[in-house]
């Protein structure tokens, strides 16, 4: 365990660049909505809705930050990856390393984006009349972990492929990105003749999530107007979870038997 958190130590250390790029970037984004804000023309109420909007997109774009902090983590690591290979720990607890870096990062990036986002919308409150109906941070922590599942799992496919380019770069050499894109273009054009033929619709549409529990997290005016909440199935998160396992497992069997003399 203490050469798992000392390897989990090297992994922050190693991503700290990519995370104060990104931050750096958030906090330009936030100087200029409030910026932006001040210069506005239409009253109080308008600036700070502007502001909390460019909460929620900042929000919103932490769907791509694990990815975009796992390109940069191994692109920084593209040098030294035999020695990162000789590390004695099995696959999994390394790639275990790497991905908690990456959520320990985008957590801390998420929480200044929320509180900057949270506080634009108290003030926005203020001066607007919000229906009761409209639950904001039930809504807040359902879209969140909806973004975490999503991250996570975008986490996993990009360290397989990247595992799998990897192998292929020591056996073709330079062809390694043409079989890639060979390989992830036979992979989509799979994915949608079944989707046409509704094999994954049938193999992901069971187990229908209760409307009620969905009202309960999303419930807004609207939809107590109309009746419409979002559909969603069980079965999607059974089956993103296995996937998300078999890429796992394939990842560290790469890692533990094909990549140790790359």
């Amino acid at each position: 365990m203490t050469a798992w958190i000392a390897l989990l130590k090297k992994e922050l250390r190693l991503g700290s660049l990519a995370f104060i790029v990104f931050l750096a970037f958030q906090l330009l984004i936030m100087a200029l909505g409030i910026f932006l804000a001040i210069r506005f023309e239409q009253g109080l109420t308008n600036k700070w809705s502007l502001i909390t909007a460019f909460g929620a997109l900042l929000l919103l774009c932490h769907i791509l930050y694990l990815v975009s902090y796992m390109l940069v983590n191994v692109f920084s690591e593209r040098k030294t990856f035999h020695l990162w290979m000789h590390n004695p720990l099995p696959a999994w607890s390394m790639l275990a390393a790497k991905l908690l870096s990456g959520l320990i990062y985008m957590t801390v990036s998420l929480l200044i984006a929320a509180i900057y986002a949270w506080i634009g919308f108290l003030i926005y409150s203020r001066y607007t009349s919000i229906p009761k109906s409209v639950h904001v941070y039930r809504y807040a922590t359902f879209i969140s972990a909806q973004m975490y599942w999503i991250a996570i799992f975008s986490g996993i496919v990009f360290i397989f492929l990247w595992l799998v380019l990897r192998y292929f770069q020591s056996r073709v050499g330079k062809w390694s990105w043409l079989v890639m894109i060979i390989g992830i273009s036979a992979v989509i054009y799979a994915l949608v003749k079944l989707t046409q033929l509704g094999v994954l619709t049938f193999l992901t549409h069971w187990g229908r999530i209760p409307e009620s529990f969905m009202r309960y997290w999303i419930s807004t005016s609207g939809i107590s107007r109309t009746g419409g909440v979002s559909v969603d199935y069980i079965g999607n998160y059974v089956a993103g979870l296995l996937v998300m396992l078999i890429l796992y497992t394939l990842s560290s069997w790469l890692m533990d038997h094909k990549l140790e003399a790359s």
